[in-house]
């Protein structure tokens, strides 16, 4: 399944990208593209938007940090901009060296949240989990950055109690994202939540994804089964 989000730019808002769901029945971890901050100067040009959605990368600074524009901050910038390119290209390393002058020169949740994403397309899970947390710690109320921590959790140890967490939290941010209340009910239905991955389910059906009304109807067998099962032992422990 895709469910790692991809990219940060200058936003008064950290909008979360649409991104293609691939349902399994067997879904091991919720992983999407991770994202970046949208564009606060894009022109309202649908095209131009796709195609930013689609490149999946943040690109500079939130919109609070030029509320007071310094010279640090455009150095800041400018490295930002420098790792944006260089992360198109798939030069990792070269990126990830500007984001972090960048971070030298002015921490933002944008530097740092790109700086988790190459980490984890170079399958460095823990440093990936650690940087998305300095993100955080700058903007806490950022959905795919918990989202993204959720799947590095799961790339790094299969710890499924960590990706509830963050997935739960990313859903109390973004209640209306679909995608995130599928990974939500995957990962409940694989920790033997039934309830909780029905109203996640139900939830992403509500929100326009069809597709979770397969994992809607399945993990509602699971639990009458559940129920079955249980009421035949205690009519067995009764005799």
């Amino acid at each position: 399944m895709s469910a790692f989000r991809n990219t940060l730019a200058r936003s008064n808002v950290f909008s979360a990208a649409r991104r293609t769901i691939v349902v399994r029945q067997q879904i091991v971890a919720a992983s999407r593209p991770i994202t970046f901050l949208a564009n606060s100067n894009r022109t309202p040009n649908v095209n131009k938007e796709q195609k930013n959605r689609k490149q999946g990368f943040a690109t500079s600074l939130s919109f609070a940090d030029f509320l007071k524009p310094d010279a640090a901050l455009d150095k800041a910038q400018q490295y930002m901009d420098e790792g944006i390119s260089f992360q198109n290209n798939n030069m990792l390393p070269l990126a990830m060296s500007s984001f972090q002058k960048s971070i030298n020169e002015r921490p933002t949740a944008a530097a740092y949240y790109n700086m988790g994403v190459c980490y984890f397309q170079l399958g460095d899970f823990q440093s990936s989990i650690n940087t998305f947390q300095e993100s955080l710690k700058l903007a806490p109320h950022h959905a795919d950055v918990h989202t993204n921590i959720a799947t590095a959790h799961i790339k790094l140890n299969g710890n499924m109690a960590e990706a509830l967490n963050h997935l739960k939290a990313a859903a109390n941010i973004a209640p209306q994202d679909a995608e995130i209340q599928f990974n939500l009910g995957v990962i409940s239905e694989q920790t033997g939540d039934f309830d909780g991955a029905i109203n996640a389910y139900s939830a992403a059906v509500d929100q326009g994804l069809e597709t979770a009304s397969i994992n809607l109807r399945n993990v509602k067998t699971k639990k009458f089964a559940k129920l079955a099962k249980e009421a035949e032992f205690r009519d067995v422990k009764s005799e």
